[in-house]
């Protein structure tokens, strides 16, 4: 890691905690992931060894959480004036991108060590599929990533953090959402490419196969490119600026 990254990986990273956003995400999350594991993920009801309850309604939650934390990263540079200052540094543009993206996404590691001690406590009660779960936990990431990376991008068009945050939700439903399922049933279409093509681009698809222990090279790539292309469009826009 440069150290333009680290230093704003630090900056950003710290300034969630040096406001009241950091703690009142971190309470949010908690409360919203025990909720949907024991009313709406039943988690009295499942056989839960690989805590599927808790990780089920997890990008739900992301989407909400994660453009709150990204709603500011580049807004507040806009809207401050602050950006002329930090595109004026002799460092290229891309690990700046990366260290705001990597704060918010680390953030987001934090907030589901938090769901450790309901992985502990059931497990001192039943057998528990471990491995699974790690896959699990890693679904989580690559789908946060992916939220973290659209909302960054999004942050880097607006100056008005709360605009930033109502379009990276409405975004990053979308790409959630990004199904041609009901399109198919509906056109009664049984081309196989047509449905290859839809399953590639099945945020849920991909997410729910790593949740299910598939941890296939399509479903890691899926998540990446993802990341990498909302990053790129993320330079591209800093980029734009500065000229």
């Amino acid at each position: 890691m440069s150290s333009a990254v680290f230093c704003l990986f630090a900056k950003e990273f710290g300034s969630y905690f040096r406001t009241r956003l950091g703690y009142f995400v971190l309470v949010i999350y908690a409360a919203l992931s025990m909720t949907a594991a024991f009313y709406s993920g039943g988690y009295f009801d499942l056989a839960n060894d690989s805590l599927f309850s808790l990780f089920y309604f997890q990008p739900e939650i992301f989407t909400l959480l994660a453009p709150a934390l990204t709603m500011k990263l580049w807004a507040d540079e806009r809207r401050y004036g602050t950006l002329e200052l930090l595109l004026s540094q002799p460092v290229n543009y891309l690990p700046l991108v990366a260290g705001k993206f990597l704060a918010a996404w680390t953030f987001c590691a934090l907030m589901l060590v938090l769901t450790v001690p309901l992985w502990i406590s059931t497990a001192a009660l039943q057998p528990l599929d471990n491995l699974h779960i790690v896959f699990c936990y890693l679904a989580c990431l690559l789908a946060a990533g992916a939220l973290c990376a659209v909302g960054c991008t999004v942050s880097a068009f607006n100056s008005n953090p709360v605009s930033a945050y109502v379009i990276s939700v409405f975004i990053c439903w979308l790409l959630k959402l990004s199904s041609f399922d009901y399109l198919i049933r509906a056109a009664k279409i049984s081309n196989e490419l047509v449905i290859r093509i839809s399953n590639s681009v099945n945020f849920d698809q991909h997410y729910q196969n790593i949740l299910n222990g598939q941890l296939s090279p399509g479903n890691l790539v899926y998540f990446i490119s993802v990341i990498f292309f909302a990053l790129w469009i993320n330079t591209a826009a800093v980029e734009y600026k500065r000229s």
